[in-house]
């Protein structure tokens, strides 16, 4: 038997502060809502697929760069327990390692990132991944320290590239 997976659905990223983060993911990298934020009580179900005991409240907003509402999402989350604080978090804590976001134009990114002040952890540089495939990297930060790759696949660039949502001045 094998597993035949079709598609990525969605990553989330959890945040300390969710307007903040909100913020950065729609002004700042133009992201778009789908729907609307939202807040729910973790059930059993939820509790137990994500390994979290007692009563947990989260807010959650499910985000995308795409014009399709069925193509991959973030699913920005913030969990909070009944006091309102920042819940315990589990599944080794680490979190996810980095998210890769496609750009048209390296050299554009780079000062969109400098007119915003937004902190570089490196880059840019080119990586060849295999042969005839080119990448243009740069790493920075979500306000959260979740490291987020700017990348520019120079194969692409002949090609009509996906529907964009440009950002412009902090707006999406």
């Amino acid at each position: 038997m094998t597993l035949t997976i079709d598609h990525l659905v969605h990553a989330n990223v959890v945040c300390s502060d969710f307007d903040r983060s909100l913020d950065f993911y729609t002004r700042l990298l133009g992201a778009r809502i789908l729907g609307q934020p939202f807040e729910f009580d973790a059930g059993d179900d939820f509790r137990a697929i994500l390994d979290v005991t007692g009563p947990v409240r989260c807010r959650a907003a499910l985000l995308s760069w795409s014009s399709q509402d069925t193509d991959t999402y973030l699913d920005l989350l913030h969990f909070t327990d009944d006091g309102g604080a920042p819940a315990p978090r589990t599944a080794k804590d680490a979190g996810l390692a980095r998210l890769g976001l496609r750009v048209g134009d390296m050299d554009t990114a780079m000062a969109w990132i400098a007119e915003h002040g937004i902190p570089v952890v490196g880059g840019p540089v080119t990586l060849v991944p295999m042969p005839g495939r080119r990448r243009r990297v740069v790493t920075i930060l979500d306000p959260d320290g979740t490291l987020l790759n700017l990348m520019e696949f120079s194969e692409l660039s002949a090609l009509s590239a996906p529907q964009a949502h440009p950002v412009e001045n902090g707006r999406g």
